[in-house]
This record gives C-alpha cells, structure tokens and sequence, in this order.
C-alpha cells in the first residue's frame, strides 16, 4: 500500500533503546505461548550471544584472577591466555561493525555509537528473551511485561 504510513518512535537514548529491545524479547515469548508455530531458530541468536557474552566475560574474569593469585605459579601464562582467548571474539564482532559503520558513515564516532547499539540490541532482547522464557516456560507463570508503566511515555 503505496499510501500507507508507518510511524515508528525513535528512542532518545540507549536506555530506552534496551527497555526497548528488552520487551520485544519477552514479546517473543507472549507470542510463542499463544501462536508456538511463530518461534523460529533465528529469534534463538539474541538468547545465544548473550549467553555466550556472559561465558566469554566469565572466562575472561576468571584468567584475570586466576593470573594475580600467587600460588598458581606456572599457570600464570595459562590463565593469561585464557583471559585473551575469551575476550577476542568479543573484540573481533566490535571492530567489525566499528569499521563497517565507520566506513558506511564516514564517521567513527558513529562506529563506537554502533558497537554499544548493537550489544545493546542483543543483550537487551536476548536478556528479556531469557526472562520470559524462564517465567512463562519453565515456571508456567502468566504473561507479562516489564516496562509497563512507563515504556511507552
């Protein structure tokens, strides 16, 4: 429809933009309680980056204490490495979206802004999908939503 309008309301700032996105994760899983047919394997990939957010953050964590304990002594390369390992994917998919949006832009204030914008997209909805899915599926609560006093001011 050619004549249509859609009007779609920008968030000001990334905090609207994660209670946002975080909502739209618990939307997901209202919509696969009613319609189950509706869930499909791409809406897992927000869930599965911020699970494998929190593992690598983890990893990452634990070879940094692990390396400033003294009694580890030789494994102190070891948790060293570990530390690196961990962080490189996460280093790796920022500086990818750092130059591509560098690049389409021509502007790396607008690469830093996409790296923070594009975890926040994941994370938030990946966070609110977990949420929900652990209330309404495993706990059999009802449905529900976060913001909803004020999402929408």
């Amino acid at each position: 429809f050619p004549e249509a309008w859609v009007w779609h309301k920008r968030r000001t700032d990334f905090r609207k933009f994660w209670r946002q996105v975080y909502n739209s994760g618990i939307a997901r899983i209202n919509l696969y309680k009613k319609y189950p047919e509706s869930l499909k394997f791409v809406h897992l990939f927000p869930m599965l980056f911020t699970v494998g957010c929190g593992f690598l953050t983890f990893l990452f964590v634990l070879g940094i204490i692990l390396f400033f304990i003294p009694a580890v002594g030789r494994m102190r390369i070891a948790s060293l490495s570990l530390s690196i390992l961990a962080i490189q994917p996460l280093v790796l998919y920022s500086f990818l979206i750092f130059i591509d949006a560098t690049v389409k832009n021509n502007n790396p204030k607008i690469g830093l802004l996409s790296i923070v914008s594009a975890f926040i997209q994941l994370t938030g909805y990946g966070c609110g999908f977990i949420e929900a899915w652990w209330k309404r599926c495993v706990k059999g609560k009802d449905e529900f939503s976060a913001y909803e006093k004020n999402f929408y001011k």
